[in-house]
């Protein structure tokens, strides 16, 4: 009769892969789900699926070890035995959204011992429905090369990529009618240091009107995929000449969002892509008529004056801009030329530490 063999006879390092699984859990009461699993980027993903969980036992536990992580905002631990009698550690890190919830979980398993492999890097975004842009210390670092930028605003976000892939599916968590409430895309980013970097993202937004919030885990993949080449018109365009005093805006009338805002950067109306104007009461029916017009298709040009300011302690600042509808169906797209009349009055944004050196230039 054969000797039974006693101990694991795998080799050490061999029972789950050597990398991290991102499962997202954006908003409270949903399952979490797989966003990226090593090399393989996920769109939502069951988490049985995962492959650093090799075997049943191990797969069932990551949901209660996930949820103990999220409601702690702890590194949280858990064993299990594999049927050759290894004992695993399947361990589970908290990524903070801005506000300090935990949007995202980066989750690992291997023999005890084992050390670690380097964690993924992974950031969180969230915004309102004014589509004011909030992100994490992370995501500022993948988006922003780190600048300590407590709030932007959704043209400046966009603006930070040489490539944004499925930019107009994006766009459809920001529509009025309809939403999406989910959605996955990609990016490719020129970092700081000259270095091209592909990010993942996954994006969930819930709720309607004024309580709809969007947020989106941006995760780096270039360890395991190359980076898309840029886009060639989002370059063309933040190159065109631009007169002084002028702004190119690229608007989504679907959901009323500018999501690109392109000046010359030595002009202070360039500093307006990261702060959220006022528009004035009497002119709001005039914007949502012309708006629905370029929809229906009743008109494809227009010439709209318009009065926003910063803060309402501020003056009135006065805009002529010109729009041209460029794009139809359910995602109807124009291209405004905004021009600020007569001369800029001072504003609660001269104090803003980006903006003031501009503004002291204008001065």
């Amino acid at each position: 009769m054969p000797k039974k063999l006693a101990g694991c006879l795998h080799p050490r390092g061999t029972h789950a892969p050597k990398h991290w699984v991102v499962a997202e859990t954006l908003f409270e009461g949903r399952e979490p789900t797989v966003i990226v699993d090593g090399a393989y980027p996920r769109r939502f993903a069951n988490l049985s699926r995962v492959t650093i969980a090799p075997n049943a036992t191990i797969a069932r536990q990551l949901g209660p070890l996930i949820k103990h992580c999220v409601t702690s905002r702890r590194f949280t631990t858990d064993q299990a035995k594999l049927a050759c009698g290894t004992s695993m550690n399947v361990v589970a890190t908290p990524i903070a959204g801005p506000f300090g919830h935990v949007r995202a979980v980066a989750i690992w398993a291997g023999a005890v011992g084992e050390e670690l492999p380097p964690p993924p890097r992974v950031g969180v975004v969230e915004w309102d429905a004014a589509v004011v842009v909030c992100a994490s210390a992370e995501a500022r670092s993948l988006l922003m090369d780190g600048k300590p930028v407590e709030q932007t605003m959704l043209p400046e976000m966009l603006a930070c990529f040489d490539r944004f892939d499925d930019r107009s599916e994006f766009l459809s968590l920001l529509r009025f009618s309809d939403p999406v409430d989910q959605w996955i895309g990609g990016a490719t980013r020129t970092f700081i240091d000259g270095t091209m970097h592909r990010l993942h993202l996954a994006a969930r937004a819930s709720g309607t009107g004024v309580g709809r919030r969007g947020r989106v885990v941006v995760c780096d993949i270039t360890d395991v995929e190359p980076p898309k080449t840029p886009d060639l018109y989002s370059r063309a365009l933040r190159r065109a000449p631009i007169p002084p005093g002028h702004a190119l805006a690229l608007v989504d009338l679907s959901g009323f969002v500018i999501h690109d805002w392109v000046a010359n950067d030595d002009d202070p109306i360039g500093m307006w892509a990261h702060h959220l104007p006022l528009l004035h009461p009497d002119d709001r029916q005039q914007i949502r008529a012309t708006g629905f017009e370029m929809v229906v298709g009743t008109r494809t040009t227009a010439s709209v004056r318009v009065r926003i300011r910063f803060d309402a302690g501020d003056e009135w600042i006065q805009l002529e801009s010109h729009w041209t509808r460029i794009v139809t169906g359910d995602q109807p797209q124009v291209l405004a030329d905004i021009a600020i009349v007569g001369a800029m009055p001072p504003s609660v944004i001269d104090a803003c530490p980006r903006c003031r050196p501009l503004s002291e230039g204008a001065a």
